[in-house]
């Protein structure tokens, strides 16, 4: 998971809302809404919103110094987390309130329909598959192999209230079942992987034994039909677990389908499009034309935020796959015409 800068967000244009019932929080009474941190986020994300804005990372230090490690925050969005701010993942979600990852916000907007069905594989806190269920209403299925992760992701559905419409695995997705190490990355809860050498040089990784699954077998266990969105984002590991999709990879199984890719980048473009995928890449923006782009979003003018993949100038980019010649192609067609007009 990488943070960039912008959660969309289109209040004019029309969508269901998921229910917004808040549940009743577990027994910690020791975490709760605390006014100085949202008063102090508030200022942070007004402060950066300026047009000259330098020192963000200072101004997050000086105001992490006066607040508790573990907080309760009730998102814009509308999305209830319990957050720990030694977590760079969360701790980035808890200053940014959430404006992270647009590319996959955007899909989730786009393409997954109202009452449909996402599978979250690689969901670190769950932030993209609790995205989906508030602004979608969707069935979720989060999958997570870390411990801890995967317990912070069952806080945070029980935050919401909404265990009758989520679940969490706690396993590793792959091409086969059994057990495995989960290298941990000390510096980064965003790159635990179960390659050994994905978060580079800068911290020697330790192992978690973790679960090894099959996304088929979790399919079944979950009693899911159709899904309308699968992210796979499992640092490194993504084109083993699309190896182990088999004869379920193909578009009336799973509609659309959104990955990082990772290492063996041309195996997986060549699975997917022999399953009959079209494949996207994500172009990555940043600062004030991101936000441009994102208010312009917010006010309902069309956002493209992927190309074609043939047509991708960046080798590395993450992607999007839709059914070959589906309305969800031309619709891409439609909205890249007009977001250049």
């Amino acid at each position: 998971m990488k943070s960039t800068l912008a959660v969309i967000d289109r209040p004019g244009r029309s969508r269901p809302e998921a229910d917004a019932g808040h549940g009743t929080f577990m027994s910690q009474p020791d975490i709760t809404e605390s006014a100085l941190a949202e008063f102090l986020r508030r200022t942070f994300r007004a402060y950066r919103n300026l047009p000259l804005s330098p020192g963000h990372a200072l101004l997050r230090r000086l105001f992490r110094a006066v607040i508790a490690r573990h907080q309760r925050i009730h998102m814009r969005n509308g999305i209830r987390l319990v957050v720990d701010l030694d977590s760079v993942v969360q701790h980035t979600i808890f200053w940014m309130d959430g404006d992270m990852e647009p590319q996959l916000e955007w899909a989730v907007r786009e393409f997954l329909p109202a009452g449909g069905t996402c599978v979250d594989c690689g969901a670190n806190c769950g932030y993209i598959g609790l995205f989906s269920r508030r602004m979608r209403s969707a069935r979720v299925v989060f999958v997570e192999p870390h411990p801890v992760l995967a317990a912070t992701v069952r806080r945070n559905i029980a935050v919401n209230g909404w265990e009758a419409h989520c679940a969490v695995v706690e396993a590793a997705a792959s091409d086969k079942e059994g057990s495995a190490q989960l290298f941990e990355s000390p510096d980064y809860d965003g790159e635990h992987s179960l390659l050994q050498d994905w978060a580079g040089n800068r911290k020697q990784v330790r192992g978690v034994d973790v679960r090894l699954t099959t996304l088929p077998k979790i399919f079944a266990e979950q009693g899911l039909g159709r899904i309308d969105l699968l992210k796979v984002d499992t640092e490194g590991h993504d084109v083993s677990v699309l190896r182990g999709l088999g004869a379920e990879l193909r578009p009336d199984r799973i509609r659309v389908l959104y990955t990082e890719l990772g290492r063996n980048r041309d195996e997986g473009i060549r699975l997917l499009q022999a399953a009959g995928y079209e494949g996207y890449a994500y172009l990555p923006r940043r600062g004030k034309e991101l936000r441009r782009l994102i208010d312009g979003y917010r006010e309902d003018r069309p956002l493209m935020l992927f190309t074609p993949l043939a047509q991708a100038t960046d080798a590395h980019a993450e992607t999007l796959w839709l059914p070959k010649g589906g309305p969800e192609v031309a619709h891409m067609a439609a909205l890249a015409k007009l977001a250049a007009s």
